[in-house]
Parts: C-alpha cells; structure tokens; sequence
C-alpha cells in the first residue's frame, strides 16, 4: 500500500490507515462512484463501526467472463465480535488481479477458523488508468484488483456460517 500503513509487531499489527484518509479529498473525483462511495464512507477506517472493513474475514473470490468483460466477486464474512453482516465487494471490467500469499504454514498465533489470507487489516482504493485499483491487505496475504469501479455491499447473508455450512453439505452429497 501507498498510503495506510500495516505493519506486523511482535504483539500483532500496527495499523495506521490516516495518510490514506487525509490524501483521499484530493483523489475522490478521481475515482469511479462506487470506488469512491466506499472508500470516503466515513465508517469504512472507523475501528469502532460495524462497517469497518478491519477484522472481516475473507470467505472467497468468484470471477466471471461475460459479454467481453471479465468481473470479480470479494465476500468477507463478519468478525463475529464485531459486525453485523458480511461484505461482498464485486467489480466490473477486470483488468488485473493479484493474490499474494507465503507458503501455507499455520502460526501458532492464529485461531484455528481462521483462513489461509487471514482476515482483512486496512484496504486502499486508488485511481487507476483502468478505473481504480483496490488493495486489501489481510494477516495472510494480499489481494489486489484493478477494475472500472467497484460495489461495496453489506449483507446479512454474507456470512461465514453458512457458507461453511453450504460447503460441509456439498462435501457429504459426493
């Protein structure tokens, strides 16, 4: 990331999301209206608020090719102690996806639900030739799409449980 700062500590992560948030007026009509929708809510950095990206867990990534566009599909599931729904983020016109991750081994500091790209730190949406660019940064990875714009929704039915439970039940029908 360019602006927010996350760093790992010996106690976990320092997070410091504010450079992003000052410099943000000065790139908000830059970026496309869902991305800047999103990124200038004024929950989205608040660590208090139910909508607050920090702590959301990642559940999965659907990608689509259609009609000559490529588009992706983000759901985040809630932080059970601290939102009240799930997030799924879809963005048109793909141009660029990236997913970062080190070799699978488990820390002993990580909880046992807990998914190999970890749950969501700090985020960045920036302008981009092709739209905008987003940047999401988890305790185990990263992932990062470039697109046209983006829709950011809460839902209630975004939720971790029951995706589990959707795929536990497809794994006993086979």
């Amino acid at each position: 990331m360019i602006f927010a700062k996350v760093q790992r500590t010996d106690n976990g992560y320092f997070l410091d999301p504010r450079a992003y948030v000052d410099h943000l007026p000065t790139i908000r009509d830059l970026l496309p209206p869902g991305a800047s929708s999103f990124a200038t809510d004024p929950s989205h950095f608040d660590f208090s608020s139910v909508r607050c990206v920090k702590d959301l867990r990642f559940l999965g990534i659907s990608l689509a090719d259609s009609g000559g566009q490529l588009s992706l599909e983000i759901r985040f599931a809630p932080n059970r102690f601290k939102h009240d729904a799930g997030l799924s983020i879809h963005y048109s016109d793909v141009t660029g996806i990236s997913i970062e991750a080190p070799p699978a081994s488990r820390p002993v500091d990580v909880w046992p639900e807990t998914r190999r790209l970890g749950d969501v730190q700090l985020d960045e949406i920036l302008p981009h030739d092709s739209g905008c660019s987003h940047e999401i940064v988890m305790t185990g990875g990263s992932i990062t799409v470039v697109s046209a714009d983006l829709i950011a929704k809460w839902d209630d039915e975004t939720d971790g449980d029951s995706a589990a439970q959707g795929a536990a039940n497809s794994d006993s029908e086979a």
